[in-house]
């Protein structure tokens, strides 16, 4: 085969160029995302029922939605939420479980039983979830001469499907701003004097405002439609309406009621700079591209700023696509650096511009070539596919290396360059197939990895395997095609010789540094050699003991599950007491306003007030570039906190904007156990214990001081001697209070909301809901005779983990990291005594770092084995040559707890990828080393001999190709994100080991192995 690509280059080129010219095309296919494209098995259900309580949610809604869903199979884990008017149901599915068959099974399941839930519920809505999932962008409506009905009304009804046309949009969720309500406000004391309740005015209406078909009249071959008009069709309609009291009294409703075009009361505020206007976040479909929405609305911007009314203005506040963008393309850059840094070595090493050719072909066409394979897998351009390329670049040369220098030395003996390569190549291909064989078998495990970081890693193994694919082909076929092609035998010095060394001298003086360098460092290393065979047994003594010793520093190494970065941006959240009104959270926003504005890192930043209730608000801090900063965003957030604890009452965590999981607080615990009042004290004790060891910023708890409540406990008696049903008394309460929306206005082919309530000024103090009326059998009574009125509290958010209840504790993180803090917390809740059936336990990014941990940790281990079979397989040996080299996985590992370790980066879910991955890499010196010791071996050299002529003729080739992946990813140690950081520093940490070892330990366990297994094993 390798005489074949050699002897025909035409057909070699294009054979390789087949795979280029779909990689080309396959390029302009793939979506760019900031994370792998991934199907998460979770399914949410999400119920409004408006005005109850989070008692009502949970005994009326959730509970009933938790038993009927408990019975569908393979289901991980079930959480939920029961808030004010809310309820939130998460069931989290096995890997195994196919996602979209569960959602219809979760689907049937509610809807059989809707008939059980109440009947004021809004239809629940079920759908996947992807926690990673963010609004692609934030626009923001404003105007300094239209109110901010207009400015919903606009962005509701018109700007709202304008931007729904764009390809890859899912919604848009529109906030702040006055939403238009025709709202009838009435007066309990006319209505009294008219003896009319509330409900009979709901219902007056109710039966007034309809539409109806009566059929129709049909003569002769002329049929004519009949219809009962009443819908209202003008404001003025609906104030002048007639209302007939029991009495039979007649009367226009603007006599009993204030009837006002205006606003439906406001749950949400939206703010930019400062400045109140209506948002819209815009949130892609799962098929959808957050780069390519980004850029389409950016394109068609001022289309939209066209069309909007005179004193409107339309900005973009958030951009989610902008870091993506840039990360990126930094990322490529940094790849485009490494591939520039190992053309240069190669150059060093060789001192041949041509070899510098060969290389410049080999590692584009290998990577260019891998996105076909990408594309057809569905994968995207992502971090982690980009830093699998990054991380195999010196990987993708070391083959071609390994031929070239071999080439080389064919060459000095041959006058024919095309024999020189095919000779050449197939000398060392045993030990090719061996390096690329061990890369394979390392990175499927990693492609097979379980649980929900499997979801992610499944595309790095298999960019890498594909990577490494076309490098072994183009080991075979472009490789020593060029070689033949391009590498000749220098010929004697003529005029055109003369010339080119004068214009080489720079270059020609660099090389002859390099290689007295090389000779240097292997004169140094024969006395190394001679004195570790000389005292082989203290060699061995002494690493073990280096590689033992390196444990001590492991627990000074932090650990956490996906590092945070800065993205430019801050997230801030605030939590006001329950019962706080909306004017009261929004003060406290303004003083955090007020802080940012000082702030000199300061862009912009967008707020959002009542989002998730109106006691909670939530601010995005756009930050400038950080380039243009003195200050990363830790550092940022570091002096904000003294600021902002000086709010009254305000509970507020800060969090980095450049989270993989974002929505995730970085330690999650729950308080379990069988009494909640007992779990409320004892999460109070975990709390307190959390905040003194003064690693948090800040500690939430999901559970609040309770508010208080008024409670109508009705009397039977009285209802059964007024006439009256419970629930009648109930909506009139409702009604009053809460108000009743069951009307529509229609206006020019859109539908607003009638709301009828009492006024304001009539339903504030608890004597005033005494005083609310309802018709019975005995004329008008107030709803105080039907039962006892009193005061109480609330039972606050309600938190279910697989149907029981919890008590949630979020907690931010102020320094250090997750796995530090845990074992810290570990031996401070000693200290706390949980009665028997009560405890704790982390949750959420704890339970998936431990299951990531896990999960890795077995692909390591197959790694491991899968390594040494294939070894034992291709050199026919179990002990003397796989054990040797793998001794040099186990040491590569001082070089990466060592690079962690004064580095101050964490073990992550991509280090722990990155040690992995050096199970394939770090044996490849060792395997060069031993092939080239065997040879000689076979010539009947005695054993030490051949290892040092192994070592001395592989020397420059190891440190050659163990420099060239040491500068692949060099770049990356430069990138904003804290995990390609550390993926960095364990790649090149783990070869420099590797470096050392392969030429001190790797000599001495090989003598003594090999003695061993030609004394027992070997007849």
């Amino acid at each position: 085969m390798i005489e074949f690509f050699v002897r025909r280059p035409v057909t070699t080129i294009m054979f390789v160029l087949v795979f280029v010219v779909l990689g080309v095309f396959s390029y302009s296919n793939i979506l760019v995302e900031k994370t792998p494209k991934v199907d998460f098995p979770i399914v949410t259900i999400s119920v409004i029922y408006p005005g109850a309580t989070p008692l009502e949610v949970e005994t009326l809604v959730i509970k009933k939605i938790e038993d009927s869903v408990a019975e569908i199979s393979e289901i991980k884990k079930i959480k939920s939420q029961s808030f004010e008017s809310l309820g939130f149901v998460s069931i989290e599915f096995l890997m195994s479980a196919n996602v979209n068959v569960k959602l219809i099974e979760v689907k049937d399941k509610v809807e059989a039983i809707l008939n059980d839930l109440p009947k004021d519920i809004k239809k629940p809505l079920i759908a996947k979830y992807d926690p990673l999932i963010e609004p692609v962008m934030d626009l923001v409506l404003s105007s300094d001469v239209l109110d901010s009905r207009e400015l919903y009304e606009y962005a509701d009804k018109v700007l709202k499907t304008k931007l729904s046309q764009v390809r890859g949009v899912a919604k848009i969720d529109v906030h702040g701003g006055k939403k238009r309500q025709i709202n009838v406000r009435l007066d309990p004391m006319l209505m009294k004097q008219h003896y009319i309740s509330i409900n009979e005015v709901i219902q007056a209406m109710l039966l007034q405002n309809k539409n109806i078909p009566a059929g129709n009249l049909e003569k002769g071959f002329n049929s004519l439609s009949v219809r009962f008009t009443g819908e209202f069709e003008s404001f003025d309609e609906i104030a002048n309406m007639t209302i007939t009291s029991t009495e039979g009294s007649s009367f226009p409703l603007k006599d009993i009621a204030v009837v006002e075009d205006s606003y439906k009361k406001i749950e949400s505020i939206a703010r930019y700079d400062g400045k109140e206007v209506v948002g819209l976040s815009i949130n892609k479909a799962s098929d959808g591209n957050v780069v390519a929405i980004s850029k389409e609305i950016k394109r068609r911007l001022n289309e939209f700023r066209g069309i909007l009314p005179k004193g409107m203005s339309l900005d973009i506040a958030t951009d989610s696509a902008g870091f993506i963008i840039n990360e990126t393309f930094d990322t490529e850059v940094n790849i485009f650096i490494g591939i520039i840094l190992v053309v240069v070595i190669l150059s060093l090493f060789t001192g041949k511009f041509k070899l510098a050719f060969i290389a410049s072909i080999i590692i584009p066409t290998s990577i260019i070539s891998t996105l076909f394979p990408m594309w057809m897998s569905g994968f995207t351009i992502n971090f982690l596919t980009l830093i699998a390329i990054a991380t195999v670049l010196g990987t993708l040369i070391a083959n071609a290396i390994v031929i070239i220098e071999n080439v080389l030395v064919h060459l000095e003996h041959k006058e024919d360059s095309v024999l020189a390569a095919i000779d050449g190549t197939k000398e060392v291909a045993i030990p090719i197939i061996a390096t690329t064989g061990t890369n394979l078998v390392v990175f499927m495990p990693i492609a097979m990895i379980g649980g929900i970081a499997g979801l992610f890693m499944k595309s790095f193994g298999l960019t890498v395997v594909y990577a490494t694919i076309f490098s072994l082909l183009a080991s075979f076929s472009l490789t020593p095609m060029l070689c033949a092609l391009v590498l000749k035998k220098r010929k004697g010095n003529n005029e055109t010789g003369r010339i080119k060394h004068k214009f080489y001298a720079p270059f020609d003086w660099m090389v002859a540094q390099t290689n007295r360098m090389m000779e240097f460092l292997k004169k140094e290393y024969k006395y190394i050699f001679d004195l570790t065979f000389r005292y082989p047994k203290t060699t061995i003594f002494t690493i073990t003991i280096v590689f033992l010793a390196i444990f001590l520093i492991f627990p000074y190494i932090e650990s956490d599950f996906v590092p945070s970065s800065d993205e430019n941006k801050i997230i801030i959240n605030i939590v006001m007491p329950q019962g706080s009104t909306i004017e009261r959270t929004l003060e406290a926003v303004k003083v955090i306003e007020k802080h940012l504005d000082s702030i000199p890192e300061k862009k912009s930043y967008l707020t959002s007030v009542g989002k998730n209730g109106v006691e909670n608000a939530k601010i995005t801090f756009d930050l400038m570039p950080y380039a243009q900063r003195k200050r990363n965003d830790a550092a940022i957030i570091k002096s904000l906190i003294p600021l902002l604890s000086t709010i009254p009452d305000a509970e507020i965590s800060l969090e980095r904007g450049g989270r993989m999981a974002a929505g995730y607080s970085d330690v999650s615990i729950d308080i379990y156990g069988v009494d909640y009042d007992t779990m409320i004290e004892l999460s109070k004790n975990v709390r307190e214990t959390m905040l003194k060891t003064g690693y948090f910023q800040s500690v939430v708890s999901s559970y609040k001081v309770p508010k208080n409540e008024i409670r109508l406990t009705p009397y039977q008696d009285k209802l059964k001697e007024y006439g009256l049903p419970a629930s009648l008394a109930g909506s009139v309460l409702r009604a009053s209070i809460y108000g009743d929306d069951s009307n529509i206005y229609k206006e020019k082919g859109e539908e607003y909301k009638i709301n009828v309530e009492l006024n304001d000024e009539y339903a504030q103090t608890f004597d005033d809901i005494k005083e609310i009326s309802l018709l019975s059998r005995k004329g008008l009574i107030p709803i105080s005779e039907l039962g006892e009125l009193r005061t109480s509290k609330a039972t606050p958010t309600i938190w279910h983990r697989d149907r029981k209840r919890t008590i949630r504790l979020e907690a931010a993180l102020g320094k250090s990291s997750v796995g530090h803090v845990q074992k810290i917390l570990d031996n401070k809740f000693k200290g706390i005594k949980f009665p028997q059936g009560y405890g704790y336990r982390y949750v959420e990014l704890s339970e998936y770092q431990e299951e990531t941990t896990a999960e890795i940790g077995k692909a390591f281990l197959l790694a491991i084995i899968l390594t040494y079979m294939l070894l034992c397989a291709l050199t026919n040996s179990m002990i003397a040559y796989p054990i040797t080299v793998m001794t040099t996985v186990a040491t590569s590992f001082i070089g990466v707890f060592l690079g962690l370790f004064f580095t101050g980066l964490t073990i992550n879910a991509g280090s722990m990828l990155c040690m992995v991955m050096l199970v394939g890499v770090v044996v490849n010196n060792a395997i060069l080393l031993l092939e080239a010791t065997m040879l000689k071996m076979k010539e009947g050299i005695a054993c030490k001999e051949a290892l040092w002529f192994g070592a001395s003729k592989e020397f420059r080739v190891i440190i050659m190709t163990s420099v060239a992946i040491i500068l692949g990813v060099l770049p990356q140690l430069w990138a904003v994100m804290d995990a390609k950081r550390s993926m960095g520093v364990v790649m090149i940490g783990g070869m420099i080991a590797s470096i050392v070892f392969t030429f001190i330990l790797v000599p001495v366990v090989f003598w003594y192995l090999e003695r061993l297994e030609k004394r027992f094993f070997r007849r």
